[in-house]
């Protein structure tokens, strides 16, 4: 990511806390450069990413502003459910350049079978940039067990009960659904993509623990850019501290990137796929912690609520409850 875009995303970051959602300059320039399109298959019009180019660019997302980077790891990511349904249906719904999926993972909806497909009502919480979506997704119980749904937007009404620590602009808003049709072609499994391309035969659990990790790398990069530009004149003594966070972040994203690397060539290997999991934790512990060491040597500018460097340490806060990355 250029210097001109890091300084583009972070010029508005302050008006999209206060906003509490990505300001239209920051959604034009997602939209501009296709970063909403980086998982959707290429033969709909996407650009279907590497795992490892695409974390490298939500990393750097991040690093430039922590709301911008999980919306974009968020609604960009959700693109990939465009390659398990069938291409008709994708290209109908994810064809679109203006494209951008929100959704949410947990089955708290229910689907009623009915002629042509379902009935289906749900209340869904945490949906990272709904107010920006064209399409939503949510898992819901089915007679047969637990699939994805996906909703028009004429379907959802939001609520917004985000009142977060950190990620403020991120609008994880409540989605709710009361008695809509969902046709068949519009529920899918994530065991049965119609795409072959090796993103879409890679495990959708790893895949996310990684997407979701990778943004507190980002964050953490910027807290330590800050704290050196500006806090460590003023409290020298910090610096050790300060050094050993950044080989510590150093160390931990070498062995985050080899994980996810030989993963990815071998996406049917448990133990490599453990390993993803388990460094994915180890990255938001690492991020999390560097933050804290370092907090009591912030002073005022630190715990102002107003100040990028509190914004980030929020944000690192914030990112780091998501129960995918939770100890296990």
């Amino acid at each position: 990511m250029t210097p001109s875009l890091v300084d583009l995303i972070r010029s508005e970051s302050s008006a999209a806390e206060a906003l509490g959602m990505l300001t239209p300059v920051q959604l034009e320039l997602m939209r501009e450069q296709g970063w909403l399109r980086l998982l959707i298959p290429r033969s709909i019009g996407g650009l279907e990413y590497d795992l490892p180019d695409l974390l490298e660019l939500q990393e750097a997302a991040s690093r430039a502003d922590g709301s911008f980077g999980w919306v974009l790891a968020l609604c960009g990511g959700a693109g990939f459910f465009a390659g398990f349904v069938d291409r008709s249906v994708a290209l109908e719904l994810f064809g679109s350049p203006d494209v951008c999926v929100a959704g949410t993972g947990f089955p708290a909806g229910v689907a009623v079978s009915v002629p042509g497909g379902y009935r289906v009502s749900g209340h869904w919480r945490y949906a990272s940039g709904a107010p920006h979506a064209t399409l939503y997704t949510a898992n819901c119980h089915f007679p047969d067990g637990v699939r994805a749904v996906i909703f028009l937007p004429s379907q959802i009404t939001l609520s917004n009960g985000w009142q977060p620590l950190g990620l403020r602009a991120t609008a994880s808003q409540d989605m709710i659904v009361r008695d809509a049709f969902v046709p068949f072609e519009r529920t899918f499994s994530l065991d049965k993509p119609f795409v072959d391309g090796p993103l879409y035969h890679y495990p959708f659990r790893q895949q996310a623990e990684a997407v979701l990790s990778v943004t507190l790398l980002g964050m953490a990069a910027h807290f330590l850019e800050l704290f050196e530009e500006r806090i460590l004149g003023r409290f020298p003594r910090a610096e050790p501290v300060l050094l050993e966070s950044r080989a510590a972040i150093a160390a931990v994203r070498t062995s985050y990137y080899d994980a996810i690397r030989a993963s990815w060539m071998q996406p049917s290997n448990e133990a490599l796929l453990t390993a993803v999991g388990d460094v994915a934790r180890t990255a938001t512990r690492t991020a999390l912690h560097c933050a804290d060491r370092l907090y009591p040597y912030g002073g005022m500018e630190m715990m102002q609520m107003h100040t990028e460097i509190n914004r980030v340490w929020r944000d690192i806060h914030t990112a780091s409850q998501h129960t995918l990355l939770a100890p296990m």
